[in-house]
C-alpha cells in the first residue's frame, strides 16, 4: 500500500482531471479522494473523474479557500487528490444521500447510504476499518449517531464538513453515485494496512463558564438566561485587547471559541469545540454544531503557537497508537478553516511541522466548517476548530509505503 498527492490549478475541470492523471501512474490504483476549490463544478468534476478513472471510487468534498499537501500550500482555484494505491485484500466503496428537509429521516438515510457503500466494496454485513465522511453543514451530530448505530460498534470516523470562500452555501460533495449540495456522502475503508486515528481540540478552557438556557437549532439564544450574543462579548472583552473588541465574532471565534466537555481520561477533561459564526437578530449566536439546553460551556482559548503546531501533535498521536513497529505511508488530515485563515501568514509554520512529522510522506488537508473523528475516549463526535487526522502505516521491512 502506498499513497500519493497530486493537485492542479486549471480551471476547466476535463482538462485539469487531465493532468491529475498524468501524474497518477502507479498499477493497484484502489481509491481517489478529491478536494476542491468553490470555483469547481462538483457536476463536471464527476464526470470527468468518472470518465478518466472508470471503476476507481471517488470522494469528493469542497474545501475553503485552499487546500494543503505534502507540495505545499495551494490557494484556489484549486483540486487536489489523494490517490491511494493497494493490493492484496483491501476494498473501498462510496455512497451519497440528499439531506434535503428538517423532516428527512436522517437515521434511515445514514443506514441506506452505508449500505450503498458496503454494497459498493462488496462487503455487506462487514464492519469497515474507517469511514471517511463528508457532509455539508447543519445535521453531523445526527449522521454520526446513525452511524454508530448501524454498526453496533465504534467505528473510526474521519471527516470534515463541506465548505466554501465565504459562508455563503457554495460547499457541495460528490461520489461516483452522484452530486449534492445539501447531504452527506462517505468512503467505508477496508485497507490491506492498519489505519489508527485521532481527534484533538488544540484550546484549553478558561475561567468563564455559563449553562445553556435556550436553544434553536444550532443558535444559542440565551446563557445563564441573559442573551447569548452578549454574554459571549462580555467574556471575550475580558481577553481582548482594545484595538481587537470591536470585531466580528466569526474573527475573534478562532482563538476563543465555546467549548464543552466530551469525556475525561484518567481524571482529566477533553473538550470539543463550538465556532461561533455571527449574532442574530435575536441576540444569540450561530454555531456550525449543535448544544444542547442544560450543557456547560466554556470559553476557551488558543494562543497563536498551539494553533500552529497542534497538526502536527494529533498526527503523532495517532501514529503512537500503533503497537508495533511500522513506517509512515500518507495522511487524511482535516484542519478548521477558521484557523486556517487566521494564521494565513504562518501557514508555512504548520506545512513545515507537518512535514517534519510525516517524514516528507504524502498527505492531504482540505480546510473544512466542521471537522469529525475519534475522540482518545473511542468515542465519535463533531465539533469546530479541530484537528482530525487518519494515518495509515505498515510493518517495517515493507517496501510499499516508498513514495510514488
Amino acid at each position: 500500500m502506498l499513497c500519493q498527492s497530486v493537485f492542479s490549478h486549471i480551471t476547466h475541470e476535463n482538462l485539469a482531471v487531465i493532468e491529475l492523471k498524468e501524474q497518477i501512474v502507479h498499477e493497484h490504483l484502489a481509491m481517489l479522494i478529491c478536494y476542491y476549490t468553490e470555483e469547481y463544478s462538483c457536476e463536471r468534476l464527476r464526470e470527468s473523474f468518472q470518465t478518466h478513472f472508470p471503476g476507481i471510487p471517488i470522494h469528493g468534498s469542497s474545501s475553503c479557500r485552499a487546500i494543503m499537501t505534502d507540495k505545499g500550500y495551494h490557494s484556489g482555484p484549486v483540486i487536489g487528490v489523494f490517490a491511494i494505491y493497494d493490493s492484496g485484500s483491501n476494498a473501498y466503496g462510496t455512497g451519497i444521500s440528499h439531506i434535503n428537509t428538517a423532516e428527512c429521516d436522517i437515521t434511515a438515510t445514514m443506514f441506506y447510504t452505508l449500505n450503498m457503500a458496503l454494497k459498493n466494496a462488496d462487503r455487506i454485513g462487514e464492519v469497515p476499518s474507517l469511514i471517511l465522511l463528508h457532509a455539508t453543514p447543519g445535521h453531523e451530530e445526527s449522521i454520526i449517531k446513525a452511524i454508530d448505530e448501524k454498526f453496533g460498534t465504534l467505528v473510526p470516523i474521519i471527516g470534515g464538513s463541506a465548505a466554501d470562500n465565504q459562508v455563503e452555501a457554495n460547499w457541495s460533495i460528490f461520489t461516483n453515485q452522484g452530486t449534492s449540495k445539501q447531504g452527506v456522502s462517505l468512503t467505508v475503508f477496508f485497507s490491506s494496512q492498519s489505519i489508527f486515528t485521532a481527534f484533538s481540540a488544540g484550546h484549553t478552557p478558561t475561567e468563564l463558564t455559563g449553562t445553556v438556557t435556550k436553544v434553536r437549532g444550532r443558535e444559542i439564544l440565551e446563557i445563564d438566561n441573559l442573551p447569548a450574543s452578549q454574554v459571549y462579548r462580555d467574556w471575550t472583552k475580558i481577553h481582548l485587547d482594545e484595538s481587537e473588541r470591536n470585531q466580528l465574532i466569526f474573527d475573534i471565534a478562532t482563538a476563543y471559541p465555546l467549548g464543552r466537555i466530551a469525556g475525561q481520561l484518567y481524571d482529566y477533561p477533553y473538550f470539543i469545540l463550538s465556532h461561533p459564526v455571527r449574532e442574530t437578530e435575536s441576540q444569540g449566536i450561530e454555531l456550525f454544531s449543535s448544544i444542547e439546553e442544560g450543557e456547560q460551556i466554556f470559553l476557551m482559548q488558543g494562543c497563536k503557537d498551539q494553533l500552529i503546531s497542534r497538526a502536527a501533535k494529533v498526527i503523532n498521536a495517532a501514529f503512537w497508537q500503533k503497537l508495533e513497529d511500522s513506517q509512515k505511508i500518507g495522511v487524511i488530515n482535516i484542519f478548521c478553516a477558521g484557523p486556517m485563515i487566521h494564521l494565513q501568514q504562518d501557514i508555512d509554520r504548520v506545512l513545515n511541522q507537518l512535514m517534519e512529522e510525516l517524514d516528507d510522506r504524502p498527505f492531504i488537508c482540505p480546510f473544512t466548517f466542521g471537522e469529525q473523528g475519534r475522540f482518545v475516549g473511542g468515542e465519535n463526535g463533531h465539533g469546530n476548530l479541530m484537528i482530525s487526522s487518519a494515518i495509515f502505516h505498515s510493518p517495517v521491512g515493507d517496501k510499499s509505503y516508498d513514495n510514488v
